[in-house]
């Protein structure tokens, strides 16, 4: 792969990776048989199957990329950041050439500080240079002198670096640990360039360090994972569903027609492909991938005709010019190639689906390998984390991107402003409660089922109230843009994880007190099209009290809800409007106290607890109980609220009633 045959692709210049999916997109009918033929030496491998076909390496998280080695023109030794493929290549062959290339930029009417990295390519021009690297090598930056630090998890010490996003972590006891501390860079490899010179370098993801020379000075590493086999393992069964799934991924490929040909061979293809491409990392940064083939087509038409339309209302000569006209031109072909391609297409995306499925089911088995532990670090606080993701590297080099897709694109869409958002984002976006399928073992069924409602319960809190409502609309979009509950995703919200576990086709999960368990699951008749209708529901901010009353009721009953705490709640939840300030405050803190108890990293019990603070509900309880016993308060707001209930509910509905005639008037 030639470095001046990449300037199209939309990744970096030296690398080429795409998410494995997208290879039946950028390159094609080939690139859709490459991404099958990936998928089935993956899944060999974790079956303990695997020839060498195909290796696994980590994502390492590191910052800057710096590519190093010989400069073939002249044999001198150099570094450089991703300048170096640049048309005027800055090389670094001295301490003088990085304060010439690097000095600080003005932008607008301020001055652009790149003093630190400045200081962490003089460190890497000094000692990696006592390599000897005979060709030239691409790596992430790991840490530099001064960067390494000390911290506790768990009441372990540990060794920290963070050179971007993620915490990596070290037991400071450790003998890896005292050679980072000896060290003055750490580096991990991952690329390697071979060629005459620089801008007619080959780059391949094959790389070998055992030619190097070893330095106290760097710590350096390749990005291998050096023996998959007793770590990570597919069951006989896992290993059936994913050939299973890679034999559907392979009918939708056989049946997408011509669409390759068209979207590869001619303009108004390439245009079509280039906004699919759009259109789907549009959806992605929205935070959902869209599950349904149909609704995907025809948002996706709308959006094909608007770009067109805006494009060509831009052009100086309008759509009568020359320019206009082609454009025009190229939207009818699109149009009507779409039109007579819906079911290619559909199968199309079906296919990019399927893949994407497989791939993450992969990734679920191979996440927990980690030849540094990883964390999120947020106030100071260290919160495990997977590693960035992977990367699947064949047998001639050719490497594709192995994340979770959602996760992986959010980050790199919102780099910006993930520091001050990483807390909410994970709240939403992944499960806290449970990270993996053995935390979700812990409960039996009926325990599940009873988190599942206090779940949902919490969920119409939230969206009854004005500042959290879109908190609960975005969670329980979360929670739904799945077409079912089948599968165990790994950016699925507890909600999810919870009734994919009680109701998933495809669940493996295995509940505590298992024979109790596997016949309370029998006797549940649980409905996931309602309760995808309920989800939806709250993603579109309902608050008609007698539809969420009524959605309660019937998650109740498919739950086999009999907890009379659970009951209580429901009841008080359900009225939640129209409750007094005393019965909001004691039904939050009641949901809260459950929460705690049973999932105390639920995502939104972070909610419920901000809600409580800001409110002071958690005191004003407390003052209520010492006016009176606790036995009168639970009489007058469980047993004693159907006394006043029947009253309200008349004047509540009077209200409605109202301001309908005032709305018709």
């Amino acid at each position: 792969m030639k470095i001046n045959e990449l300037d199209h692709i939309k990744e970096d210049l030296n690398t080429h990776l795409t998410h494995l999916e997208d290879l039946s997109l950028f390159k094609g009918k080939p690139g859709a048989a490459d991404a099958i033929q990936t998928l089935n030496s993956l899944a060999d491998m974790l079956k303990g199957h695997s020839n060498k076909k195909i290796n696994i390496t980590t994502k390492w998280d590191g910052s800057p990329a710096i590519i190093c080695g010989t400069d073939p023109r002249d044999g001198e030794f150099f570094v450089g950041t991703k300048g170096v493929f640049n048309k005027n290549p800055k090389l670094n062959k001295s301490i003088d050439d990085v304060e010439t290339n690097h000095a600080d930029q003005k932008q607008g009417d301020e001055l652009k500080d790149k003093s630190g990295l400045r200081a962490k390519l003089k460190l890497a021009y000094e000692h990696l240079k006592k390599l000897n690297i005979k060709g030239v090598l691409q790596g992430d930056l790991m840490f530099t002198q001064g960067d390494i630090q000390t911290k506790s998890f768990e009441g372990k010490p540990y060794i920290t670096f963070k050179p971007q996003l993620l915490t990596y972590a070290v037991p400071s006891d450790s003998d890896l640990a005292k050679k980072m501390m000896s060290a003055k860079v750490g580096i991990v490899f991952h690329t390697k360039y071979e060629g005459e010179s620089l801008e007619d370098m080959n780059a391949s993801f094959n790389i070998d360090l055992s030619d190097l020379t070893p330095t106290p000075d760097v710590w350096f590493d390749d990005a291998y994972i050096k023996d998959v086999s007793g770590m990570v393992n597919f069951t006989e069964q896992e290993y059936k569903q994913v050939k299973t799934s890679i034999e559907q991924a392979n009918t939708y490929y056989k049946s997408i027609g011509n669409a390759f040909q068209f979207l590869d061979s001619t303009e108004a293809g390439k245009n079509l492909k280039d906004i699919i491409a759009a259109n789907m990392n549009n959806n992605i940064k929205q935070g959902v991938i869209e599950q349904d083939p149909t609704k995907f087509y025809n948002s996706f038409v709308e959006d094909y005709k608007r770009r067109a339309n805006d494009a060509i209302a831009k052009l100086k000569t309008g759509p009568e010019g020359p320019a206009g006209q082609r454009k025009l031109a190229a939207l009818e072909q699109g149009l009507q190639f779409l039109d007579t391609n819906n079911q290619n297409l559909q199968s199309f995306y079906s296919m990019w689906l399927k893949l994407g499925a497989i791939k993450n089911a992969i990734y679920q088995k191979i996440r927990n390998i980690k030849a540094i532990d990883t964390f999120d670090e947020v106030d100071g606080e260290l919160r495990v984390s997977d590693p960035e993701g992977f990367v699947a590297v064949d047998r001639i080099g050719n490497a594709v991107k192995i994340v979770d897709r959602l996760d992986f694109s959010r980050k790199n869409f919102n780099k910006e402003d993930l520091e001050l958002n990483l807390n909410l984002l994970n709240d939403l976006s992944e499960s806290r409660q449970f990270r993996n399928r053995k935390s979700v073992s812990k409960y039996s069924a009926k325990g599940a089922a009873d988190l599942a409602f206090a779940e949902f319960c919490a969920l119409v809190i939230l969206n009854y109230e004005y500042k959290y409502a879109n908190i609960a609309s975005r969670y329980a979009y979360r929670t739904a843009s799945y077409s079912n509950f089948d599968y165990f995703r790994n950016n699925g919200t507890d909600l999810y994880i919870l009734l994919h576990a009680l109701a998933g086709t495809g669940s493996v999960i295995r509940f505590a007190d298992e024979e109790n368990s596997k016949i309370f699951q029998k006797r549940l008749q649980i409905n996931t099209v309602y309760l995808r209708e309920f989800l939806n529901y709250i993603v579109s901010n309902g608050v008609n009290q007698r539809s969420l009353s009524r959605y309660l009721m019937r998650v109740s009953r498919m739950l086999m809800i009999d907890d009379s705490s659970l009951r209580a709640i429901r009841r008080l939840t359900a009225d939640f409007p129209i409750l007094k300030s005393r019965e909001k405050a004691m039904v939050v803190v009641r949901t809260m106290q459950y929460l705690r108890s049973a999932s105390p990293r639920s995502e939104l019990l972070i909610h419920l607890q901000q809600m409580s603070r800001e409110r002071r509900l958690e005191d004003k309880v407390k003052d209520q109980q010492k006016m009176s016993p606790a036995v009168a308060v639970g009489a007058a707001l469980i047993g004693g609220y159907a006394g006043y209930k029947l009253v309200r509910d008349k004047k509540w509905q009077q209200k409605v009633d109202f301001k309908t005639r005032n709305l018709k008037s």
